[in-house]
């Protein structure tokens, strides 16, 4: 029997990801993530899945986590990342068995199955493996900086952390500013790790040449790299394993991600977007490898889209970039981009694109990452809608292909729930801008009763509202309510200077935009206007408050991970000094006026709307002093306001955070807006 969604059912979705196809494309390996329910805890183990149909089969086993599959090009072995113990089987590891106990550790599994052996044993831990071409080395991530302090009983003394640059701490990782990540090198038969790059400088993303004999990576070893962020290609040439020369490839103006090598070893492609002014629009762009000058190509200059998944959902907390894909005789590309509310995998000719690349996933889909085979002819794909949580497909790189679906991890659960399938309606905005909207309704909808209306606002601004699955939306739509979200100015997929239109200008025209979109929805005559409710998070949180701040339109709000002070934000925010600088285009002491004027602390006075505020005690992108501040001043003034701090959690709690303190989070949010709406 068919029944409504429900907060505990959370708990019973499966989380998919990483799918990474075989080099010979006959299966598939992905990342299945679950909630242990008793314990409240995320278990993950790697599943494969043949790539022809028939029943995908957990690969991995016990109790701790697997992540990060990746198999060797001969198809003898499957690395992956675990914090598994185990008996190490190499001499020369077992005096360091100790060091990196209880970290991440790399292991490897023969492809057919079998038992796995520890790698690494690095004290800090490993991620990110990568295979060179011949199967023999694998390249890995680690952090190299100084130990933590113990007492001779194992317990963890408290640190003096002094600091000496801006960018010391990272939302969800902490302090950053004692350890870098570094590349290594170990050989599979011998064990033997050579650390390949150094200094004070993170290096990360490393793709191998076709031939074996260089490296690609991106890091910022620039001068100002602790002022201005924005990692560059860099190319390292090996000599018999050891680091050789190595060469910056791009002049420092942009973010690079994922590069990723053409057939021929001669092309790297990589996505970047502009250090200053970006927008998080990302274009794609090839670079060539092998010449004195290196020559930097835009191959996305006319497209719409941002190359990077910045879809919204609420069942994954990776916002992904993987790295472009080749066909095998390099003329054309794989990618990921983000437009009018899907995120889709396109084909794009690698001597660049029009307006309207060939898509390769048609559809209202959210494609959140993907892989390629050795002989460029499979991809493997992650790819979710609306009413269906991620699962893997499969499909040729033949444009007349179809896509193949391969899992059904989450089919039990998606078979027995009543699911709101959004409706798109498009209207008007400031400046008559079109803007894109949708709907969703309860599924005994009557278009002849009245029914409240709760408004979702993303956050960013640089993201996007549209396909992805969002289990917070489905479940305020099951409990009666009638639910619109847009992708007002500032949004993603509609083109660079539509995300950067609220530069100076985050509350005023976006306000617009949102607020007509609901006079667009109150036509259709099934709202009651005195029941209008609306929240938002991160940048989400700070339109709440400027709504609220200018408008007494709704009869509830609820804001979360908020902003509320741009002033304060500059210095108490991980990225504060380098995103709100590059938005306000001045220091809060050059013009503290405007950083007032975009602040929706200065208009408290005006907030009447019973507001709950919600935030992570961890938080460090939007750190708790916003909610701290906009709860005192509404509560000094004794308005209707109540303020839920989260122990330990940080801005990704709605995403990916302590599975309980997900679900108390939903228990707050729904209760405040019956209170006030039902």
């Amino acid at each position: 029997m068919m029944r409504s969604i429900t907060i505990e059912d959370l708990y019973s979705i499966k989380f998919l990801s990483r799918p990474r196809i075989s080099p010979d494309g006959q299966r598939v390996a992905y990342v299945v993530t679950t909630i242990e329910e008793h314990k409240h805890e995320y278990r993950s183990a790697i599943w494969v899945a043949p790539t022809t149909g028939g029943e995908a089969r957990r690969f991995t086993t016990g109790s701790a986590n697997a992540s990060n599959p990746s198999w060797s090009p001969d198809g003898r072995w499957l690395a992956f990342v675990s914090n598994r113990e185990g008996e190490l089987t190499r001499p020369n590891l077992k005096g360091q068995k100790k060091v990196g106990k209880g970290k991440p550790q790399i292991w490897l599994i023969p492809a057919d199955g079998g038992e796995a052996r520890q790698l690494t044993c690095t004290e800090h831990g490993a991620s990110s493996p990568v295979w060179s071409p011949d199967s023999k080395r694998l390249l890995f991530s680690a952090q190299v900086g100084p130990s933590d302090e113990e007492t001779p009983d194992g317990k963890p003394l408290p640190k003096v952390r002094v600091i000496d640059r801006l960018c010391y701490r990272q939302e969800g990782v902490g302090f950053i500013h004692e350890r870098r990540s570094h590349l290594f090198l170990i050989g599979i038969a011998s064990g033997e790790v050579r650390q390949l790059t150094d200094g004070d400088c993170d290096n990360s993303s490393a793709s191998w040449s076709p031939d074996g004999t260089q490296i690609a990576f991106v890091s910022n070893r620039n001068e100002d790299r602790w002022r201005i962020p924005g990692d560059d290609v860099h190319v390292l040439s090996l000599n018999h394993g050891q680091p050789g020369i190595l060469r910056r490839l791009t002049d420092t103006s942009q973010s690079c991600l994922s590069p990723s090598w053409s057939p021929d070893g001669q092309t790297i492609a990589f996505i970047a977007s502009p250090k200053i002014r970006a927008a998080e629009h990302f274009y794609l762009y090839t670079v060539t490898a092998n010449t004195k000058q290196p020559v930097v190509t835009c191959l996305s200059q006319e497209f719409e889209g941002s190359f990077m998944d910045l879809t919204n959902s609420d069942v994954g907390d990776d916002q992904l970039a993987p790295p472009p894909g080749w066909s095998a005789d390099g003329k054309t590309l794989y990618v990921l981009a983000s437009q009018r509310g899907s995120t889709r995998l396109y084909a794009i000719p690698s001597h660049g694109a029009g307006k309207r690349p060939v898509i390769l996933t048609p559809g209202n889909v959210h494609v959140r990452d993907f892989s390629i085979d050795q002989s460029k002819n499979m991809l493997a794909l992650l790819v979710a809608d609306p009413v269906h949580p991620q699962e893997i497909f499969v499909r040729s790189t033949k444009l007349s292909a179809e896509m193949r679906r391969i899992s059904y991890a989450n089919d039990d659960l998606v078979n027995e729930l009543i699911l709101s399938t959004p409706e798109l309606i498009t209207h008007t905005g400031a400046d008559d801008w079109s803007i894109d909207g949708w709907l969703m309704k309860p599924y005994d909808f009557d278009p002849t009763r009245k029914y409240p209306l709760i408004v979702e606002i993303h956050g960013g601004p640089h993201t996007q509202y549209g396909y992805g699955f969002l289990h917070e939306m489905q479940l305020l739509v099951a409990q009666g309510y009638v639910v619109f979200y847009a992708n007002p100015r500032g949004s993603v997929g509609y083109g660079y200077d539509f995300a950067n239109a609220v530069r100076q200008a985050w509350g005023e025209k976006p306000s617009i935009d949102i607020l007509q979109g609901v006079d667009e929805v109150l036509k259709r005559g099934y709202i009651d206007e005195q029941c209008l409710g609306v929240i938002g998070g991160s940048y989400g949180g700070f339109m709440v408050n400027w709504l609220i701040g200018h408008s007494d339109r709704f009869k509830v709000a609820v804001t979360d991970r908020c902003v509320s002070n741009m002033a304060s934000m500059f210095g108490s925010s991980d990225i504060g000094w380098d995103y709100i600088e590059d938005h306000t285009e001045t220091l809060p002491w050059k013009d503290l006026d405007r950083y007032l004027h975009m602040s929706p602390l200065t208009y408290v006075q005006d907030m009447h709307t019973p507001l709950l505020i919600i935030h992570g005690e961890q938080d460090q992108r939007c750190n708790l002093e916003q909610a701290q501040q906009l709860f005192a001043a509404l509560k000094y003034m004794e308005r209707d306001v109540q303020l839920v701090i989260f122990e330990g959690q940080g801005h990704g709690l709605s995403r990916g955070g302590h599975p309980k303190m997900r679900l108390e989070r939903l228990r707050h949010i729904t209760n405040w807006f019956a209170k006030y709406l039902q």
